[in-house]
């Protein structure tokens, strides 16, 4: 067996043990790795030397929570820190739009069900899914269909998620005239809300009882799109569109929660 394939051997034995890290491995100099490998350890023994010294000497930041976070070295700092139950990334590496990428993102998100939390009823989970870019053609076709207007180039329009009570029509469309409204005011338009469909028949009670009805309202900077069912091109500005859709965002959460708690 060549040596780099001990190695590989080595660093996997030593991961597999809780006590530890396998970033520890960058601490041992050539001749300490050299004598690891050549008086390998007895089933069960603790490591010694270097190992256990980079264990026990990490030294820890006073002034974190319970001083139990690393101090900051080297390119390590804590205050980059984010956690998170389990996260998986997939990309195209050419940077193409692909409905591959969501199958394959359907297949990580499935492979990822034990970093999940879950009820007493094992179908009520903590949430989860699968986040994308706008799917510009998608979007395209169904805003034809349902809205009868046609979306402007990407870049140009924002799609949003709003959940409603489904039970209370009469207040879903006062919050969807709410939102509109403040659009308005911000030089905005809603072309339209797309019902986003929706498949509940894994909930469970728990989760059913509370299932939203899920909207996608389309919105464009008016004196870009104007007030036809197609774009006529007007004067745009992407960082003044960001900034009304930031306003709008907040206004509208902070606008609609008000009214539901009145």
């Amino acid at each position: 067996m060549s040596k780099s394939r001990t190695s590989h051997k080595f660093l996997n034995e030593i991961t597999n043990r809780d006590y530890i890290e396998l970033s520890m491995s960058s601490e041992l100099s050539c001749t300490d790795e050299k004598s690891l490998f050549e008086k390998p350890l007895a089933s069960g023994q603790c490591f010694q030397g270097e190992i256990s010294k980079g264990l026990h000497g990490v030294k820890y930041d006073p002034e974190s929570w319970a001083g139990s976070l690393p101090a900051k070295q080297g390119l390590y700092d804590h205050e980059n820190d984010r956690d998170s139950c389990g996260v998986g990334f997939i990309c195209q590496i050419k940077g193409l739009p692909s409905h591959k990428i969501v199958s394959d993102a359907r297949q990580l998100l499935c492979a990822m069900t034990h970093r999940g939390a879950t009820g007493a009823d094992s179908r009520d989970g903590d949430g989860a899914g699968v986040m994308t870019g706008i799917p510009h053609e998608f979007f395209k076709r169904e805003a034809e269909r349902d809205l009868g207007c046609i979306l402007p180039e990407p870049g140009k329009y924002a799609v949003g998620n709003v959940f409603f009570n489904p039970t209370d029509v009469t207040q879903l469309q006062e919050q969807q005239a709410t939102f509109t409204k403040i659009a308005e005011d911000l030089g905005l338009r809603v072309l339209g809300w797309r019902r986003v469909p929706t498949d509940g028949t894994i909930l469970g009670p728990a989760s059913k009882s509370k299932e939203p009805a899920i909207y996608q309202p389309f919105v464009v900077l008016h004196s870009n799109y104007q007030d036809g069912a197609i774009s006529e091109d007007g004067p745009f500005d992407m960082k003044h569109f960001e900034r009304q859709l930031y306003v709008l965002r907040k206004h509208a959460a902070h606008t609609m929660l008000v009214t539901l708690i009145a």
